[in-house]
């Protein structure tokens, strides 16, 4: 048997590995000069140019059991940062212990007065309570859409989280589905420590390559530079080749749309749509940029931390974390940067773009043009980002099409994380990988492992247990906000 994965990003090399390693002959075909699509990073002028930093939460059992196969190590985060404009170096530090109470407090203690923190913490556990039964009705609202309609919820919660959820993954608030930020928080609180995690090095080098070794350890033909430039339908009602842009066609038995959403898009052209028109509604779909930048100094920024900062308000919803004291042989400071919200920029030239961002960074960090080395801008406006809105999930593909022979996976596909991110890739490729394998034959491949939840009846607990604490928090805010003459 024979199968051609479409695509050497994460998804594509963990659902080639696992195929070939069950005696299946796999061709992997991707576009570049070099396996790991939007997770990887490039070299520039002798530098590691990352296409963003990276996390590695507790709750990624996936992925760092490919870390754990490989041999690579991360190192763990206990805490993260808050930085208010001007504020530079007195850091609002953020400790993430495990349980859902003391965690949840201090996220948001120090940022919030004690008693909004609060009504924070009543709000989320509002949410997460919620039981996944309900899931038409959370695919169909907006997470804050749910945390507004509770009747303790001030201004000040709902513009805090609308911050985080954009800094954790380029998706507005007013936007998220309140399916996925259940999923994703219930996930988040439930494993809370190691809080945040990093690779020791740049991604490539300590991830993307290690892994690319068992992908061709396990019997896979990697093509690189071989762009496709459609699936072929021959009559009948299977795929039976891809044509490459120079002309060529491989033939295979089964194939697997590894691809980005916008090249998967492409693909589903008159016949492949006429065999599963389902295959459309991936055109329902939505992406947005989160774009990277990386400020290498050329000495060393005193009263950094080692953790990530979050830098509290702005315009573009920026985060950093100095690579220097988690990479070897980074004698300066060097800050990677996050803009998550980066569509003001999306029509603006790099160098204006540039401009814009260090901006806004010096509002909070002193960072003259005298210390800066190089600036190199990750728009990554031609590869953006699925994101999670209202109503996305019946319009994600399955594992499966309706053409036999034909998969998809990617973290824009249906999956149990329900989040763009390396987790979402991983999982979506190991269940297409076992539904490939159970529709020709083979030794199973395992299901992916899904993150535990708190259970919840504990949840729904710990909510009424909060209750008196949220009206009495919430009777506060309203005499205050009366005291300074805020309308409710």
């Amino acid at each position: 048997m024979n199968v051609v994965v479409i695509g050497g990003g994460l998804a594509g090399m963990t659902a080639a590995r696992q195929i070939a390693r069950r005696g299946v002959s796999v061709v992997l075909l991707e576009r570049t000069a070099r396996l790991g699509g939007k997770a990887g990073s490039d070299t520039k002028d002798g530098r590691r140019v990352e296409h963003g930093y990276h996390v590695f939460p507790r709750w990624y059992p996936n992925v760092r059991g490919i870390l754990q196969e490989t041999g690579t190590t991360l190192e763990d985060f206990d805490r993260y940062h808050y930085l208010q404009p001007g504020g530079f170096p007195d850091f609002v530090t953020v400790r993430g212990p495990s349980g859902p109470g003391p965690l949840l407090w201090n996220i948001q203690h120090g940022i919030l007065p004690w008693y909004q923190t609060i009504l924070f913490l009543g709000s989320t556990l509002d949410l997460l309570s919620r039981s996944l039964s309900e899931k038409r009705l959370l695919d169909r609202i907006s997470q804050i859409g749910v945390m507004r309609e509770a009747w303790f919820m001030t201004e000040q919660v709902a513009e805090l989280n609308q911050e985080n959820m954009l800094k954790a993954s380029a998706i507005p608030a007013y936007d998220m589905s309140a399916m996925t930020a259940k999923r994703i928080g219930g996930f988040w609180l439930r494993q809370a420590s190691p809080f945040l995690s990093v690779l020791p090095g740049d991604l490539q080098s300590t991830f993307i390559d290690p892994l690319a070794k068992t992908v061709t350890d396990a019997g896979v033909e990697v093509r690189l530079e071989q762009r496709v430039k459609s699936v072929e339908v021959d009559g009948g009602s299977l795929v039976t080749r891809v044509v490459l842009e120079d002309g060529t066609s491989i033939t295979a038995d089964a194939f697997i749309l590894a691809t980005p959403l916008e090249v998967t898009r492409a693909f589903v052209d008159g016949d492949v749509y006429r065999l599963d028109p389902s295959l459309g509604d991936i055109n329902d779909l939505e992406m947005r940029p989160m774009a990277a930048m990386q400020v290498k100094l050329r000495s060393t920024l005193p009263n950094v931390p080692r953790e990530h900062v979050f830098l509290h308000g702005g315009r573009y919803g920026l985060s950093f974390i100095d690579a220097a004291q988690a990479w070897p042989n980074q004698p300066t400071t060097n800050l990677c940067f996050i803009a998550s919200n980066y569509v003001p920029l999306m029509n603006v030239d790099d160098d204006a773009a540039k401009d814009a961002l260090m901006g806004e960074i010096r509002e909070y960090l002193p960072i003259p043009d005298t210390l800066i080395d190089a600036i190199d801008l990750n728009s990554n406006v031609a590869s953006q980002l699925f994101i999670n809105t209202i109503g996305a999930w019946p319009d994600r593909p399955a594992a499966t099409t309706k053409i036999a022979n034909l998969f998809v996976c990617g973290d824009y596909a249906q999956n149990s994380i329900d989040l763009a991110c390396m987790e979402g890739a991983v999982s979506s490729a190991l269940l297409t990988a076992a539904a490939l394998v159970r529709r020709y034959g083979g030794p199973p491949v395992p299901e992916p492992k899904v993150p535990p939840t708190f259970p919840r009846p504990l949840l729904l607990a710990l909510k009424a247990a909060l209750a008196p604490g949220v009206a009495l928090a919430s009777g506060l805010a309203r005499a205050r906000d009366l005291l300074r003459g805020t309308p409710p």
